[in-house]
């Protein structure tokens, strides 16, 4: 009897250790997936906040993620400068008013710029030149837009452009277009009483390439953009992806099952094979509008091209579907007795339990349409309706592509999508899980 005790402890001792083993080997690898998946994540943070010297010199961390920029700043201080008349700047935009110069004497730095300029053998004091630019074509000296460099007076590659109360900075020693510091704004345009505000922006310096990339790439735009047109798809899609899954859950007509099953086929069809048809459909319909009732870009170059053949999607219709048909009959047979119509069962009784599916209906829509690129780009021919994933391609040129701003920009346009899932997470995945995928 002991013996068989003892073997029966050993044995169980046996599967634990088995079961241990198991379990941390299982574990190991969920680890090294998760870091694999984490992995093009971290570049794309990393390289966001490099410069484009850190990146073609391929430096794994870089200095703005350090506290070396940061630490003991020099004070701020308001300098006026006087401003006269010139003509000698190479590439100067067009001015309404005299192109007016300046010189802002730097006499400190930032202790990060400070060791740069000691490397490249630059002295303190240097001088900042500043021409100030009137866009504004009333009659009136109301200047706008600055130029700074140093010591040139060449508008081009190593020279900043900023607006009145916007913050920037020349390049120091080649630097990163003033990042470091110091950095100007102009706080009075006045041509009498020209004033500009020195200081180190930490915002700037940490987020240079975040505000880069959202200026020159019209970000602000393009977000616009996409919020509508992702809000309209994901309406569309919510109203037609209800009713076609209500019907083909809930309601007996001749055929049901093999329309849905046609249905559904059609989300195996690539979208490569019927963009060209979709495409040819818009122009139709534009040629219409604009000739039969006489209104220009109804559908090409305007939303409704951009969102309404997106409003009908398969596979919403399916996930639906699976989920309307789980729900007891017996509800709908009271709610009959009570005096309810299909449509008011759907919206009073069915939709308020589907909360879940819908919710991944709204994350997997709202995914597509904000990450849509090919489409907008083919019903599109100007910036008016683009949404924000065009705007990371003006990053891309024939000399090369400013991989730090790409990645800036990419962290952009993720930043909804990770605010929508952490919101809808929780219905998200009890959606899928619940629903099953399965008839």
């Amino acid at each position: 009897m002991a013996s068989a005790t003892a073997a029966a402890t050993r044995e169980s001792r046996k599967y634990r250790v088995r079961g241990a083993i198991v379990k941390g080997f299982l574990y190991l690898i969920l680890t090294l997936g998760a870091i694999v998946a984490m992995f093009p994540f971290a570049w794309m943070l990393l390289t966001a906040s490099k410069t484009y010297g850190e990146h073609s010199q391929k430096v794994f961390w870089p200095a703005g993620l350090t506290l070396r920029p940061y630490v003991n700043l020099p004070p701020t201080r308001e300098i006026v400068v006087d401003m006269h008349p010139t003509e000698d700047w190479h590439g100067a935009p067009a001015s309404s008013s005299p192109l007016l110069e300046g010189v802002i004497p730097v006499h400190e730095v930032s202790p990060f710029v400070a060791k740069r300029l000691e490397r490249e053998g630059i002295t303190l004091p240097f001088n900042v030149l500043i021409l100030a630019i009137d866009t504004t074509d009333d009659g009136i000296q109301n200047y706008d837009r600055f130029v700074l460099t140093v010591d040139s007076r060449t508008v081009g590659q190593f020279s900043t452009r900023i607006r009145l109360g916007q913050w920037g900075g020349p390049d120091y020693a080649g630097g990163p277009r003033g990042r470091w510091g110091p950095h100007f704004k102009v706080i009075d345009p006045n041509p009498d009483h020209f004033v500009v505000k020195q200081a180190w922006n930490v915002w700037y310096m940490f987020f240079g390439n975040y505000i880069k990339a959202w200026r020159e790439a019209n970000f602000a735009l393009y977000t616009r953009n996409s919020a509508i047109i992702t809000l309209l798809t994901i309406a569309g899609v919510m109203v037609t992806s209800t009713l076609a899954a209500y019907a083909f859950a809930r309601m007996d007509f001749p055929g049901k099952n093999t329309l849905f099953a046609a249905y559904l086929a059609t989300y195996m069809i690539p979208w490569t094979v019927v963009m060209i048809p979709d495409y040819l459909i818009i122009v139709a319909l534009e040629d219409f509008f604009k000739e039969t009732l006489g209104i220009a870009n109804a559908w090409y170059n305007n939303w409704t091209a951009l969102t309404i053949p997106w409003m009908i999607n398969a596979f919403s219709v399916f996930l639906l579907r699976q989920f309307f048909a789980q729900i007891p009959t017996e509800l709908f047979d009271a709610a009959l007795i009570d005096g309810c119509g299909h449509l008011r069962f759907l919206t009073q009784v069915v939709l308020p339990i589907s909360k879940a599916p819908l919710m991944s209906v709204i994350v997997f829509n709202g995914i597509w349409a904000w990450n849509s690129l090919q489409w907008p780009l083919i019903v599109t021919s100007t910036p008016d309706w683009r949404p924000i994933t065009v705007g990371l391609s003006s990053f891309m040129s024939e000399a090369g592509a400013e991989t730090q701003l790409i990645m800036a920009g990419s962290v952009i346009t993720t930043i909804p999508i990770l605010l929508l899932y952490f919101f809808t997470q929780k219905q998200f995945t009890e959606g899928i899980a619940t629903t099953g995928l399965k008839g």
